[in-house]
């Protein structure tokens, strides 16, 4: 039975943070974007973004959104596959731990695969709002 592009993406997503299950489902050198491909500043708030390598840094930067926020909800609502690629839309809602600020985000995955391995994933959201949730702690 051959597993499909989505159930692979959403075998990732069901543990992100677990290195056995991520490396179950990548290849060693798996390429993750997050939010953007490159942008020094946003780094400096949010350390896993950017261009990275390897399973390790889906797992490090799925660990840096834990500390961050609180996942409330997180919803799929469309998954479309394309061959080899799947992307799939929806939307999220995160509690920053420190602010306590809630924010919904809509969000998109785009993952590519070969060989029944992901060996690319990116996934972008509303960085403005979410970042904006990193504040202070509400009084």
């Amino acid at each position: 039975m051959t597993t499909s592009p989505a159930q692979i993406l959403q075998t990732l997503l069901a543990n992100p943070i677990d290195l056995a299950n991520v490396r179950s489902v990548t290849t060693p050198d798996v390429t993750y974007v997050s939010l953007n491909e490159n942008n020094p500043e946003l780094k400096r708030y949010l350390p896993w973004t950017g261009t990275n390598k390897g399973p390790e840094s889906i797992v490090r930067a799925f660990e840096g959104i834990g500390a961050a926020w609180e996942t409330k909800a997180f919803e799929v609502r469309d998954v479309l596959e394309q061959g080899d690629k799947v992307a799939m839309f929806g939307s999220f809602t995160y509690r920053g731990r420190k602010s306590g600020v809630d924010i919904t985000s809509p969000f998109s995955l785009l993952a590519k695969i070969k060989d029944g391995k992901i060996f690319f994933v990116q996934f972008l959201e509303d960085t403005f709002g979410t970042s904006g949730t990193l504040g202070r702690p509400r009084i």
